[in-house]
């Protein structure tokens, strides 16, 4: 069975439903992948084991996290801090479907978690994937000795996963951001890189441009997300694009781009050629944009037929 292991920080979810009401789930960006990874490897059919790996405390809601993990099949590799609590985010959206998000995380578990060094050794797998939002966690001195463990894992054979996602708020600098994130590029084979994304860190720039960057850090794959445009994938020398499917009515983008990068790796371990993957994470994510909040009901079909 293939092994995959999701790094980063899951938080508490408040979407609020109106004025008063706000619905409690649980997500971020690596978690959102990690559920969107098992999910869609399910209903294709791919055998995989998918882990989990943050930080939480001991209390109500870190044991009601794990057992949400625990009910999308996600394995718990969490390690436990006495003492802290898990972070907490709020989704507000716009009629159009855009959203605003407001967090509390500092001090967190997974935030003192990715401080220190002692988790790193628990990283482990035939594919590690991890984001920008993991790194900005991290301490300099953390940052790399990950990067020292990748290095190792990937001349052992793991495949690197990584999502760029900046979060401007997390980072002292764009600049420190920027040069943290290609670090990580050097030593990943699959980088989801967000159009958006990379105008702030670096300008802006044809999709060509944006793509020629990554390949020439050291990755082989590269999926740039281009919102209502689709996606662009490239292996090789040839650069796909590949349509967005369209939707009547855009409910919530939230966890949009993150459900993209856990479907198209659940149909490359499925064994799909990178454009069919990204075709399959075109399809999730136009069904995740009909839904509020960054995961769907467990039971959603994800995949349709036409899409595989």
């Amino acid at each position: 069975m293939t092994s995959v292991l999701c790094v980063g920080e899951c938080m508490i979810e408040l979407t609020h439903i109106d004025e008063r009401t706000l619905r409690r789930g649980f997500g971020g960006d690596t978690y959102n992948t990690a559920v969107y990874l098992r999910r869609v490897s399910a209903q294709l059919g791919a055998d995989l084991d998918v882990g989990y790996l943050s930080g939480v405390g001991v209390d109500h809601y870190s044991d009601a996290m794990r057992r949400a993990w625990k009910a999308e099949s996600i394995a718990d590799r969490a390690l436990t801090l006495p003492g802290r609590l898990p972070g907490l985010y709020t989704i507000e959206t716009s009629p159009a479907g855009e959203r605003q998000f407001t967090y509390w995380r500092h001090g967190s578990a997974a935030g003192q978690m990715f401080r220190g060094n002692d988790w790193i050794r628990h990283v482990r797998g035939d594919l590690v994937h991890l984001s920008g939002i993991t790194l900005q966690l991290m301490s300099w001195l953390s940052r790399d000795a990950l990067l020292y463990r990748l290095h190792n894992l990937r001349a052992e054979g793991t495949r690197i996963s990584f999502d760029t996602n900046y979060r401007p708020r997390g980072w002292a600098s764009t600049a420190e951001a920027a040069a943290a994130m290609d670090e990580l590029c050097e030593v990943a084979h699959v980088v989801f890189v967000s159009r958006e994304d990379d105008e702030a860190l670096h300008g802006a720039r044809s999709a060509d441009e944006i793509v020629a960057r990554l390949r020439k850090l050291g990755a082989e794959e590269v999926v740039l997300r281009d919102g209502a445009a689709g996606a662009h994938v490239i292996t090789g020398d040839d650069l796909e694009h590949i349509p967005a499917q369209p939707v009547a009515r855009v409910v919530d983008t939230t966890g949009a781009g993150d459900a993209f990068a856990g479907a198209y790796l659940a149909a490359r371990l499925a064994g799909e050629p990178p454009e069919q993957a990204g075709a399959v994470g075109n399809a999730v994510a136009a069904v995740v944009i009909q839904h509020p909040g960054a995961l769907t009901p467990i039971d959603t079909a994800l995949v349709p037929l036409s899409s595989h």
